[in-house]
C-alpha cells in the first residue's frame, strides 16, 4: 500500500487533517466576523482551539456550555454595569459572581462546570473595561461576546461531522473487566498478599482511576451515557470496597 504524503513526510496524516480543519474553522469565523463588520474579528477564532474535542458528544457538550456560560455571563456583567452606579460596589458584586462561579468549577461534574468558569471569565470580561476604559468599553465587550458565540458555533459545524462518536461501549468493556480482575485480586487476598500480589494492585488501581475520570468525558453529550454513567461509577466504587474487605478479612 503507497503512503500517503503526510506519511512520506513523517507527518500524522489524521491529525495534519485535523489540524487544517482547525486553521480552516479559524479562518471561516475571523472572516465572518469581519465581514459583519465586528470589531476585533480576530476574536472570533480564539475559542477554536479549545472547544475542539476528540469525541462528538465532548465536542457539543462543550459547546454548549461554552454558549450557556458566555450568554450567562454576559448578562450578569451587563446588568452589573447598567443597574449599579458605584465603581466599588461592581468590582464587589463581581468578585462575588466569580469567587461562586469558581466554586462550580470544582463542584459540578465533567463538562459542567466549563459553563461556570465562563460565566465567570466573560463577566470579568463585560465589566472590567467598562469601569477601566469607558470609551467605546460596551462595543468591546458585546464585540467579545458574538465574537466568541461566532467561534464556538464555526468549529462545532466545521469539525462536527469529522469527530468520532465517544468510545462509550469501549469504557463499559473496561470497566466490566476490572470489575472481574478486582473480583479475583479479592479472592486471592482473601488467602493473604505476595509481592506480585501488590504489584497487581497497584496497576489494578491505577487503572480504575484512570477508567472513573475518563468515564464523565466520554459519556458527554449523551443522555444514555449520563444514565449508565452512575452505574458505571458505583460499579468501580463497589469494586474497590471488596478488594478493600478482601484485604482486611485475609490479614
Amino acid at each position: 500500500m503507497k503512503a500517503g504524503p503526510a506519511a512520506r513526510l513523517g507527518l500524522d496524516g489524521p491529525l495534519v487533517a485535523h489540524g487544517l480543519r482547525l486553521a480552516f474553522a479559524a479562518w471561516l469565523a475571523f472572516t465572518i466576523a469581519t465581514l459583519l463588520g465586528i470589531p476585533h474579528a480576530y476574536w472570533a477564532a480564539t475559542p477554536i482551539w479549545v472547544v475542539a474535542q476528540p469525541h462528538k458528544g465532548l465536542l457539543f457538550e462543550r459547546a454548549f456550555f461554552r454558549v450557556a456560560g458566555t450568554l450567562v455571563g454576559a448578562g450578569f456583567g451587563f446588568a452589573l454595569v447598567h443597574l449599579v452606579d458605584l465603581p466599588w460596589l461592581q468590582l464587589l458584586l463581581l468578585s462575588f459572581w466569580i469567587a461562586i462561579n469558581g466554586s462550580l468549577t470544582h463542584i459540578l461534574r465533567g463538562v459542567h462546570g466549563y459553563g461556570a468558569l465562563l460565566s465567570g471569565m466573560t463577566a470579568a470580561v463585560v465589566v472590567l473595561p467598562m469601569l477601566f476604559f469607558a470609551e467605546d468599553a460596551t462595543g468591546t465587550a458585546q464585540a467579545r461576546v458574538i465574537c466568541t458565540l461566532i467561534g464556538v458555533v464555526v468549529v462545532t459545524l466545521v469539525t462536527g461531522f469529522f469527530t468520532p462518536a465517544s468510545p462509550r461501549q469501549e469504557l463499559y468493556d473496561r470497566v466490566r473487566r476490572l470489575s472481574r480482575d478486582a473480583l479475583r485480586f479479592a479472592a486471592a487476598a482473601i488467602d493473604g498478599l505476595t509481592g506480585a500480589d501488590a504489584a497487581a494492585e497497584r496497576k489494578l488501581l491505577a487503572a480504575m482511576s484512570e477508567a472513573s475520570e475518563s468515564a464523565s468525558l466520554i459519556t458527554a453529550g449523551s443522555v444514555d451515557g449520563y444514565r449508565r454513567l452512575r452505574h458505571v461509577q458505583g460499579l468501580l466504587v463497589a469494586a474497590l470496597a471488596t478488594m478493600a474487605a478482601a484485604q482486611a478479612s485475609g490479614q
